[in-house]
Formats: structure tokens, C-alpha cells, sequence
């Protein structure tokens, strides 16, 4: 199946990188690892690890994964997984952090397809709950609602509770039971979009002492299941646990729209990182950086490198494949007419080393470069990001338009990120 996933990432006419699939774990000390569901492994060991660039056994290996081996893990640890292409259309699982948007890919039997209309829209806890009518199982109700630009309901107060119990019972036809968006695993019960567990009174209930959350029976609550919201057997509505395949209708909610946090650029123990996403010549990002009290990024060794990559790779939004960095092309000629190209960082008038012989020589940094004759036609550098975390630079006409990332020293007050990524 990782296969046709990869080939469909191939030839779609925005070429996609990688796409999330449905495996993850609850965090870095989870001692099940990454799996499809319960009892239902992804297997990742040593051996299902890419080497290197050289390494097809790729092709007769399952599962394969990114090597991410001295790369740093995010903060919001790299819980979930998204399959990669590598080599163009050969497919490898890389863990990133569950936050990172990216598209996704969906599978379901091949069966009739489910009718579903919306019976009621109910408003309530500053947004809009949405009751439909269609038997589906909680999973599929769950990927129904995501499609939709909404989530299976979390409810919080016993207003809300009563106002969906009433309109399940006007609706026609009439509803019993709901779908809500809450699982219970070994006897934890959490909403999903949140991983707060339902017995944790909201911070602003409604319910009084001892009242929630509304379960039918709290001294005998099943350890695993999904939850439904049952108006059968209690009025006002109350929670029950349900097996997760049962079929039955079910309550997506859309809320208002959140403020936007802007989340700490990534950084090191000496730089923050800005991307700019904004398509600029080489000269206007290398000022650009300047203004915001940095510099134009410069690759310096193999660990500045890596920041680079992953924050192309791994920002928020789509992958980014191509930017400026801090390098000019200068040409000088000798007494015999020799020509000779040199690569200069003018934010610190240092050399570049282009040449092999130099780093076994000489103990320096040599960037990756690109086997290629240099050319002032060609005199402003840029870094390429090939197969996630492996880079190339080489050079391109200064007046190509294209992203940029700054350095900004954590010593120095930067301008503030949310200006340094919009405003530019």
C-alpha cells in the first residue's frame, strides 16, 4: 500500500514530499512505539533505518525509515508518522511532530457509499455543533467530521448537553445515540483533539460539584471503547461507553476561530532561525536579514546545516525545497591570465571552500556542493534540500526569486518573528 501512496504522491500536479499516514505514539517513552492502532505495531529497529544516500536495500526492506540518527528532535517530540519519498517514488517513514500541517492520505473499504444529511445545527460554547444523520462507526464518523473542516464534539457544560439532547429529540427522525469525540484506552477516557481526559472538569463547567463528566454509571466505567452521547436512557442526555464499530449517527463541532500563538523560532545554542517566506533576489534577503539585526544563513559546518534543512523540511507549512544563503562567486585573474573563482560569506569576508582537497588537507568545512564549473553568471549561493535532511548548494542568478532564512544571534533583540516572517 506504501507504494501506491508514494506513486500517487509522484503524479499529482503539485508534486507532494510526504503526506501523514495513520501511526503514531503517545510520546518518546512510550513503551508500545509507534503503532497503527492497539496491538497493531509499526515496527522500528535498527535494522529498518536508512543508511545513507547509497543504501537500496530500501527496495526489498519493509519498513524502511528516515535516518534521523544526531538530528535534533523538536520540542514537540516527533510523535506521529508521515511516509517520504526518497530517490524520486521510493517510499520511507520519517516521525515528525504531530503539529506540522502537511496533506494526508485516507483508506476505507470499498463498500456503498454512506448517506449522511445534517438534521440540526445547534449554537452553543462559542461555536456550532452540527447533528447528522448517518450510521457510521466512530472512525469513520471521526474522518467525516476532519474532512469537513470540523471535529467529532467535545462538550463541557451541562447547557450544551441539554441543548444537544433536545435537539436529537426534535430532529426527524429522532436520535438516540451520538457519536462524540472521545476514546477510552486502558481505562483512559480522553477527548481526542485535546488528550484531556474526560473526567478532568473544564476549566469553566457548568456542572455542579460531583456532576461530571455525566457518564451513566461512574463506578463501572468499560476500560476501552468510544463514546456516545445517549438520550435513551437518561434525560438530560448522559455519556456511555460503546464499542468503536458500532454504527450510528453522530455530532460534528467547528468552533470559533482561535487567537494565533506564533511559536518560538527554531534555534540553537547560539542563532534563532527566520524563515522568510517571502520570494526576494539574493540582495534584497541579504538585506532584508540585516534589518532584522542578523544575517543572510550561512553554512559553517554540518550542524548549521542540519538546523537549515529541518526547518525547511520541517516547518509548520509545506516543505520548502530551495533558498538563499550568505555566499558570493569572486573572480580574479593571475599574471598568466589564469582565471580563479572564489566563494567569499560577505557578511564575514571568510572563504567558502569548495574543494575536497581542502577538507582532508586542511581539516575545514566543505559544504555539499554540486559537481559543476562555477560562472559569474551564476554567482549567488543557494542551498538546495534533497530527501529530507540532505542538502546541496550551489550557485544561481542573483535575480532569481525564492525564500531566504536568517540568523539572528541570541544575544542580539531581534526584530519580533511574527514581523520578520510577514512583513518582509
Amino acid at each position: 500500500m506504501h507504494l501506491l501512496v508514494v506513486s500517487a504522491t509522484c503524479n499529482t500536479e503539485e508534486m507532494l514530499e510526504s503526506v501523514w499516514v495513520g501511526a503514531r505514539r503517545n510520546s518518546a517513552d512510550d513503551p508500545a512505539g509507534y503503532r497503527w492502532g492497539p496491538g497493531m505495531e509499526l515496527r522500528r529497529t535498527a535494522a529498518d533505518v536508512l543508511l545513507g544516500e547509497q543504501d537500496r536495500d530500501i527496495e526489498r526492506h519493509y519498513p524502511m525509515w528516515l535516518n534521523r540518527t544526531r538530528v535534533p528532535v523538536p520540542e514537540a517530540g516527533a510523535d506521529c508518522v508521515a511516509l517520504e519519498r526518497v530517490y524520486h517514488d521510493r517510499p520511507v517513514y520519517v516521525d515528525l511532530a504531530c503539529s506540522l500541517e502537511r496533506p494526508f492520505v485516507c483508506e476505507r473499504e470499498a463498500q456503498n457509499q454512506i448517506r449522511v444529511s445534517k438534521l440540526d445545527v445547534v449554537r452553543c460554547s462559542a461555536g456550532l455543533y452540527h447533528v447528522y444523520n448517518g450510521m457510521m462507526n466512530w472512525h469513520q464518523a471521526a474522518a467525516y467530521c476532519l474532512l469537513h473542516n470540523m471535529s467529532l464534539a467535545d462538550i463541557a457544560t451541562m447547557r450544551c448537553l441539554k441543548k444537544l439532547g433536545r435537539s436529537m429529540l426534535k430532529t426527524r427522525p429522532s436520535i438516540e445515540n451520538a457519536w462524540l469525540g472521545a476514546r477510552g484506552t486502558l481505562g483512559h477516557w480522553y477527548w481526542v483533539d485535546t488528550g484531556v481526559s474526560i473526567f478532568q472538569a473544564p476549566a469553566f463547567t457548568d456542572a455542579q460539584s460531583g456532576q461530571w463528566p455525566p457518564m451513566r454509571d461512574r463506578s463501572e466505567v468499560k476500560q476501552s471503547g468510544c463514546l456516545q452521547l445517549d438520550r435513551h436512557s437518561a434525560n438530560p442526555p448522559v455519556f456511555l461507553e460503546a464499542r468503536c464499530e458500532r454504527k450510528m449517527q453522530f455530532i460534528c463541532f467547528k468552533g470559533a476561530p482561535a487567537l494565533k500563538t506564533t511559536p518560538a523560532p527554531p534555534s540553537d545554542d547560539i542563532y534563532n532561525y527566520v524563515l522568510i517566506k517571502q520570494l526576494m533576489y539574493w540582495q534584497h534577503a541579504y538585506e532584508n536579514c540585516q534589518r532584522l539585526n542578523g544575517t543572510l544563513a550561512s553554512v559553517d559546518n554540518n550542524d548549521v546545516l542540519i538546523q537549515l534543512l529541518l526547518l525547511m523540511g520541517e516547518n509548520k507549512d509545506q516543505p520548502i525545497g530551495h533558498i538563499w544563503i550568505s555566499g558570493r562567486l569572486n573572480m580574479t585573474k593571475d599574471a598568466t591570465e589564469n582565471i580563479n573563482y572564489v566563494w567569499y560569506n560577505p557578511a564575514n569576508g571568510k572563504r567558502i571552500y569548495d574543494s575536497l582537497q581542502n577538507e582532508i588537507s586542511y581539516g575545514l568545512y566543505v559544504p555539499p556542493w554540486l559537481d559543476e564549473e562555477f560562472s559569474m553568471d551564476n554567482s549567488c549561493l543557494n542551498l538546495d534540500r534533497q530527501d529530507h535532511l540532505n542538502g546541496l548548494v550551489y550557485g544561481l542568478p542573483c535575480d532569481t526569486p525564492q525564500y531566504s532564512i536568517c540568523m539572528i544571534e541570541k544575544t542580539t533583540k531581534g526584530v519580533p518573528v511574527e514581523s520578520a516572517t510577514d512583513s518582509f
